[in-house]
């Protein structure tokens, strides 16, 4: 599975918390997820999965 990087992760968190409710999770609750569960989640319920999902972010400054 593609890896997600940290602000990544955290853009993955804001979208979860903005657009998909999972499992009845409440807000503070999706802090808790870990990286692994994040990921899988976008990769399951982004449409395209985690490549559409990166698209959708802008490029990090390196």
């Amino acid at each position: 599975m593609e890896e997600l990087t940290p602000n990544q992760l955290l853009e993955a968190r804001n979208w979860i918390k903005d657009c998909c409710p999972w499992r009845d999770l409440q807000e503070d609750q999706i802090d808790d997820l870990t990286d692994e569960e994040v990921t899988a989640g976008i990769a399951r319920h982004f449409s395209g999965g985690i490549s559409e999902f990166k698209k959708t972010i802008p490029p990090e400054e390196q």
